[in-house]
């Protein structure tokens, strides 16, 4: 049996980081005894209380949060009973930080100094992959963290606590006391047992419970409140009743020792309040939606919108139209947006990608690329929106609707094709979708809908294919979980739900080995050469998640091969960059390769491109 429990109220001061961080690393207690059995840190190094103090403060002020909570302090610990080893403790310890807080700091240390075994669980407040604060509430604890820690304990063979009976169970200083044969608690519930078989009225009850040194300081018609003379606490039958037993409240004592009587109905009963309606829980993201087009309207007027409609249903170039339309609304975007510190982190790729605009291509070039490959337009970068939290909604549209969405207060991203749009926004502006398009009933839009499911993207996949000569190749996830596994491969595949609940992925040949090798590590291992998919998927991901936290953006740069081995050969960091011979979309990059790597490490790119290679003396 584990029992999960916080250690101590949300930590909210930088020392106390520190010392909690010092306290659950620290090998050995005040009396010289072993301590911490073992430490495990995920998504962080383990380089001291002052490393990971300093790592968890990176994180929390890369996304402008570092003030309130800080982090936040568990323990599990396992029943002195319970036939367990430090090993598998810490196994189950570091299982459950995995689950209950994926993509968190977390720092696992397993206690053995007393005499149960626990884990410490030390949880940074800010997430490292989205930004947003662990929420370390009731619910947390009871509904995710108590059931997965029941789980692992089952998975084990170990016992589990009955949450179905009912009962709230003992806390852990009652349970040590009760194994000491020092608790208040218990002997009060052998002495209630024993008061039941000997009184007979509420005077002989109330006299027996004294001369066992319990004095009843309250005896009311809901409930009684009993008191342990010396103790400073009391307790009330109700609640001793959740702890122990439902033979503890105060109606079935009085109806065991024969003088129950039933409470008498009132003549003028009271009517009950009604609930006060409760306020919709809003989102950071809605919020941030809110604030957002208070600040900067929406870029068209409704009546201006309807007319770009009416252009663009008799233009007989309509996607041509489309595009000078968005362009001009673009152009009134230029002014500075005012975007609160708050949000600032979900806007930033709006402003990576206006720096990397320096080139100037013509106009016809433009419209004959994006022909051929569909483009993107919206309010919002794509990868943004469906990253957020809420649900998803897309739905298919005629070109001439695009403008009309520029005009109400709402992100959406629409991928245009030559004779429609794929329109992507969250669920909850549906509402606001329909009022752009003036349907009377939603389930038009919903018609709509249905043309948007992920076999719209399995279609342009497999025209894909066609134009590159190869064929659609698949793969059957049994867990859906698994998905998560492939997050910084999104673009490399098409995930298709099944009936029976399982993820059916479609993908290009060409992408087989980076799949393979996200979803099963340890199976498909590569050569960790410089141009193997093992080694420049993990340095991939490893640059990323340090570009977010230093503040810093990913560059990309195409190379020939020598280039890239030059570069390889000369630096000191072997990790400096990864490489890639084929896009995301599995296109060849004719002869030419694709690295990846830090804004901050472009100085050290080209110096090793400018360097001169010293001729070799025969």
């Amino acid at each position: 049996m584990a029992v999960v429990e916080p250690i101590r109220k949300p930590i909210k001061a930088h020392q106390y980081v520190y010392d909690s961080i010092a306290y659950v690393l620290s090998p050995e207690n005040r009396n010289g005894d072993e301590k911490c059995f073992r430490a495990t840190c995920l998504n962080c190094v383990n380089d001291g209380a002052d490393g990971l103090s300093k790592q968890f403060y990176e994180t929390r002020r890369a996304f402008n949060k570092d003030d309130k909570i800080l982090t936040h302090h568990y323990v599990q610990s396992f029943s002195p009973n319970e036939n367990i080893t430090p090993e598998l403790a810490h196994q189950i310890g570091v299982e459950l930080a995995e689950k209950i807080a994926p993509g968190f700091q977390v720092i696992v240390s397993t206690h053995v100094d007393k005499d149960h075994i626990h884990n410490h669980f030390i949880i940074n407040s800010v997430s490292i992959e989205t930004g947003l604060k662990w929420k370390g509430n009731k619910d947390t604890l009871e509904k995710i963290m108590r059931p997965e820690s029941d789980k692992l304990c089952k998975k084990y063979g170990l016992t589990i606590i009955d949450h179905t009976s009912g009962l709230d169970g003992i806390d852990q200083a009652t349970q040590k006391l009760a194994e000491q044969g020092k608790s208040w608690k218990v002997e009060l519930c052998h002495d209630l047992d024993e008061a039941v078989k000997i009184c007979n009225s509420k005077e002989e009850f109330i006299n027996f419970m004294k001369n066992k040194k319990f004095e009843i300081t309250r005896y009311g018609e809901k409930d009684i409140t009993f008191k342990k003379i010396g103790e400073k606490k009391g307790i009330r039958a109700s609640k001793l009743a959740r702890q122990f037993g439902d033979c503890y409240t105060k109606e079935n004592l009085e109806k065991l020792m024969g003088f129950y009587k039933p409470p008498r109905k009132s003549e003028n009963p009271v009517t009950p309040k009604s609930p006060k309606p409760q306020k919709p829980v809003i989102g950071e993201f809605e919020k941030y939606e809110n604030y957002y087009f208070k600040n900067n309207p929406p870029l068209a007027k409704k009546e201006e919108a309807r007319i770009f409609q009416k252009f663009i249903k008799n233009s007989s170039n309509p996607f041509f139209l489309l595009l000078l339309i968005i362009m001009k609304l673009l152009i009134r975007r230029n002014r500075k947006t005012r975007i609160d510190k708050k949000y600032r982190s979900l806007h930033s790729r709006c402003k990576q990608q206006k720096a990397y605009r320096t080139k100037k291509t013509d106009l016809w070039q433009v419209i004959e690329k994006y022909e051929q490959n569909p483009t993107t337009a919206g309010n919002i970068p794509y990868r943004n929106l469906v990253s957020a939290h809420g649900e998803n909604y897309r739905v298919r549209l005629a070109l001439s609707a695009v403008p009309k969405l520029y005009a109400y207060p709402f992100f959406f991203s629409a991928k245009l094709y030559n004779d429609y749009a794929l329109v992507t926004i969250k669920e909850k502006d549906k509402k606001l979708l329909q009022k752009a398009m003036e349907l009377e009933d939603i389930s038009i839009l919903e018609k709509h809908n249905e043309h948007y499911t992920a076999k719209s993207d399995y279609l342009d996949l497999k025209k894909r294919a066609e134009q590159l000569g190869v064929k659609v190749e698949f793969l059957m996830l049994h867990q859906p979980e698994q998905l998560e596994k492939l997050r910084d491969e999104k673009e490399r595949f098409v995930a298709i739900p099944t009936k029976d609940g399982k993820i059916r992925l479609a993908f290009l040949p060409q992408n087989k080995n980076y799949i393979l090798h996200a979803l099963y590590p340890d199976k498909y291992k590569n050569n960790n050469n410089l141009f193997s998919v093992g080694r420049n998927s993990k340095v991939n991901t490893k640059l990323k998640k340090e570009a977010m936290l230093g503040g810093q953006v990913m560059r990309y740069r195409e190379l020939s091969k020598e280039e890239v081995e030059k570069i390889y050969r000369l630096s000191d960091d072997k990790e400096l960059f990864a490489v890639f011979n084929k896009n995301a979309k599995g296109e060849s990059l004719n002869g030419k390769y694709q690295i990846s790597y830090k804004s901050g490490d472009e100085d050290k790119i080209n110096e090793a491109l400018e360097e001169k290679t010293p001729k070799r003396k025969i």
